[in-house]
């Protein structure tokens, strides 16, 4: 952050207001509209340029293209004229113009395989009837075909694709023509009317692999269409027809540019055209061939023809790129010379306003000295600073710069309509925002409602966090267009730089408050340390009647279990001597006078009422015991189930000797869940408040002494308590006294009363520990009768888990 001035220098020089700046604009926009005249000057010429020369290469490739093509077709056109001249050249043959197919066969079969372009080879009689190399004599007829027609008629013709009547489902390409009679035969000779016609199939297969060959690199396709605009050769069988199997004339095609390139083929017109076919941009040559009524085309993809032009459009990208270059480093060059002139006082400005944020450690003097010298650097209406308050969401304004002749705007202002709690949103999205006063610090009225306006575009607000994680802002108002992103990121760093100056000077006064808090502490320590030491007593002493427990319980059970047999063994005695005086009611002179001196019926009534007190006194000894010792038995490190009702049950049994006869205990349970706590201290508890019960009903001396203890299970809205009430009707507490009762300043029990502890401590373990909460109340709000007016009620609420 020290050198922030240094790094974002250029971007302040933004925030400068035009007066500032302006001596420097009017050279720097001259120097820019000339460069950008000459600039644009220079661009439209360099595109039109680039235009013509591009069209120039592409129209010199299409006739590259076109010519390359024709020259192909040419090849396709001199294959075709090949086949009809060796089909003409048999027709004038001597075996063929005999007509007679027992002379023909031997020689056209023979001709079939020198010439291997035919498949198969026919003679055709003038009434449509024929022979062929295959089948010999066919029982069909072909008068009805054209190309019989057109051979009739004189002409040797290449017809159309269609399927060979004589090879079923076969697609082939006949070619005829006319048989002439001999000059020598009288009868022909004045008629000059062909006497049949010789006929060579070729299969379309083979058109095809012909017409295929025709390419212009990878991705072309050649296809060739008749008269009608059919394909009879595609790349798509779908689309191809013929004679026999008619298929859609590409004229009809929904496709707009295919049917146009299919109009200029069926016209028989040569050319060449950049055209879209299937949503793909390609270059279409076609031209017509001499050797039969067909079109052939070439479609090339566009790339394939202009990729030629890579290293012209290569040069033209490169100059361009230097040109942009050249262009961005002459505005650079300007926009430098015009920040360089600025730059030394703008430095300045900035080291100062940073210096003197840093120099200070009053909060008042930071804060007043950073909105004073940011509305004096920017020439703003107003530099504020405020702290946000998101619980009644207004904004409390401290600080404030504003220019000569604007009223002040200090105090707590919200948006009208009070709270709404997206004023924080609102402002960091420079929303405009009338915010009205709610508060002044000086606590003065005024009659008209005081306001400020912030005006989308005319202000920006920086969030200022500071180490306590109060929030403030830092608003910059001006009557000009305010707050670019570059405007907010300076700001933004004065902000920081404020943030820390705040930091410093909040530190001393968190190190007083600390020192302050620390000698607190050790006071509490202090505290502490007493009560540890007297827990420790405590602990000491529960050790030593568990132990005292744990002695006395041995015996007593060994007592007891023993008195049980005892009592078994005496009834089974008491059982046979009263048998013997059954069978011997006369017993003799000596045992008579015995069991007149042992009153032997006496005893037989007594000794069982005897043994049955001993084993009475056993289990109340056993009782004792093991209460002493759940009692006194250490917490363990976590929580365990516990029922509160045995617990209680418990202490009153070690306190039976307090109570005595004179106290009466009212015992009001309710069935309770086992609960999560620890029982030792939680009987530390209630032994501590039947203690201090016991206590205040001692003092009573003509009344009857009550100690009512209830149990519950109790319902509010933080939810399901057991509830534990201990009351006496004893003097009351004084009001004085009750409100600090359960301070660590009251006095400690003597040691002797091992089971009392301070209602302090007795607080922490229900509050703390557990989560309960401990009260009192005194005097009673009961049907409890206390002469005393009095009486008091500790009540224990225990969370249900």
């Amino acid at each position: 952050m020290g050198s922030f001035a240094r790094v974002k220098w250029w971007k302040l020089t933004r925030l400068l207001p035009a007066g500032f700046k302006g001596k420097y604009h009017v050279p720097y926009k001259t120097a820019l509209l000339i460069g950008g005249v000459t600039i644009l000057a220079a661009s439209i010429t360099g595109c039109i340029s680039y235009q013509s020369v591009r069209r120039l290469i592409i129209n010199n490739l299409e006739r590259n293209a076109l010519l390359e093509v024709r020259e192909r077709g040419n090849k396709i056109d001199r294959w075709l004229g090949t086949r009809k001249a060796e089909i003409e050249i048999l027709a004038n043959t001597p075996p063929v113009r005999s007509m007679n197919w027992s002379v023909a066969e031997p020689y056209l079969k023979s001709e079939v395989i020198r010439l291997q372009e035919f498949q198969h080879f026919a003679l055709i009689d003038p009434d449509g009837s024929y022979f062929t190399t295959k089948v010999g004599r066919a029982l069909i007829n072909v008068s009805d075909r054209q190309h019989f027609k057109k051979a009739m008629a004189g002409e040797v013709y290449v017809s159309d694709p269609t399927i060979s009547r004589t090879l079923k489902q076969q697609s082939i390409v006949p070619i005829s023509a006319p048989v002439w009679p001999n000059s020598a035969n009288p009868i022909y000779k004045t008629a000059q009317k062909p006497i049949g016609v010789m006929n060579g199939v070729i299969s379309l297969d083979r058109i095809a692999e012909v017409v295929g060959k025709l390419e212009y690199g990878a991705g072309t396709y050649a296809f060739v269409l008749n008269s009608q605009g059919v394909p009879i050769v595609h790349p798509d069988a779908r689309l191809m027809g013929n004679i026999d199997k008619p298929a859609p004339s590409l004229l009809e095609s929904a496709d707009a540019n295919l049917a146009n390139v299919a109009r200029e083929m069926v016209y028989q017109k040569t050319g060449i055209l950049l055209t879209k076919i299937n949503d793909t941009r390609v270059y279409v040559a076609y031209l017509p061939l001499e050797q039969a009524e067909w079109s052939i085309a070439l479609v090339i993809p566009r790339n394939n023809l202009e990729k030629q032009l890579l290293p012209f459009n290569i040069l033209a990208a490169a100059a361009a790129v230097l040109a942009a270059a050249a262009i961005f480093a002459a505005i650079a060059a300007l926009k430098l010379f015009a920040l360089n002139s600025i730059r030394t006082r703008t430095e300045a400005l900035l080291h100062r306003l940073t210096g003197r944020i840093r120099a200070c450690l009053h909060l008042d003097r930071i804060l007043q000295t950073t909105v004073d010298e940011l509305g004096t650097l920017l020439q703003l209406d107003r530099a504020i600073f405020g702290w946000y308050d998101p619980r009644q969401d207004t904004l409390e304004f401290c600080w404030e710069y504003c220019r000569e002749g604007l009223p002040g705007r200090l105090g707590i202002f919200g948006v009208a309509g009070g709270p709404s709690g997206d004023l924080a949103a609102r402002l960091h999205r420079y929303e405009t925002i009338v915010l009205y006063k709610t508060a002044a610090p000086d606590a003065t009225a005024s009659g008209e409602p005081v306001h400020i306006e912030l005006t989308n575009s005319h202000y920006a607000a920086v969030p200022v966090l500071t180490q306590t994680n109060r929030l403030g802002y830092l608003f910059a108002c001006a009557s000009r267009r305010f707050a670019t992103p570059d405007e907010v990121e300076v700001l933004e760093a004065i902000a920081d730089s404020l943030a820390i100056a705040i930091s410093q000077s909040q530190l001393h006064g968190q190190i007083q408050e600390e020192l302050k808090l620390l000698e607190e502490v050790l006071a509490k320590l202090r505290r502490t340390e007493e009560h540890l030491v007297q827990s420790e007593k405590m602990t000491v002493v529960g050790q030593l009647a568990a132990e005292v427990a744990q002695e006395i319980n041995n015996p007593i059970n060994f007592i007891y279990g023993r008195l049980i047999h005892l009592n078994d063994y005496i009834k089974d005695l008491l059982k046979i001597l009263r048998l013997y005086r059954e069978q011997y009611p006369e017993p003799g002179p000596q045992i008579a006078k015995e069991i007149e001196v042992c009153d032997l019926d006496f005893i037989s009534q007594e000794l069982p009422q005897i043994l049955n007190l001993l084993k009475i006194g056993a289990d109340r000894i056993r009782q004792i015991v093991l209460a002493l010792w759940k009692f006194s038995l250490p917490d363990e490190a976590n929580k365990e189930h516990a029922n509160l009702n045995e617990s209680i049950d418990n202490i009153l049994l070690l306190l039976a000797r307090r109570l005595e006869q004179k106290i009466l205990v009212v015992k009001e349970y309710h069935n309770l869940p086992p609960i999560l706590c620890y029982p030792g201290q939680l009987s530390q508890v209630f032994a501590s408040l039947i203690s201090n019960a016991i206590d205040a009903v001692n003092s009573l001396e003509n009344s009857a002494q009550i100690i009512t203890i209830k149990t519950d299970i109790v319902e509010d809205s933080t939810g399901r308590f057991i509830a534990v009430s201990i009351a006496h009707n004893g003097a009351r507490i004084p009001p004085e006294i009750q409100h600090r009762i359960f301070d660590q300043s009251g006095h400690t029990k003597s040691f002797k009363d091992f089971t009392r502890l301070e209602l302090s401590v007795c607080y922490k373990i229900i509050v703390e520990l557990h989560g309960g909460r401990l009260t009192v109340e005194s005097p009673v709000q009961s049907q409890m009768k206390s002469q005393t007016g009095g009486g008091a009620e500790f009540l224990v609420k225990l969370p249900i888990i």
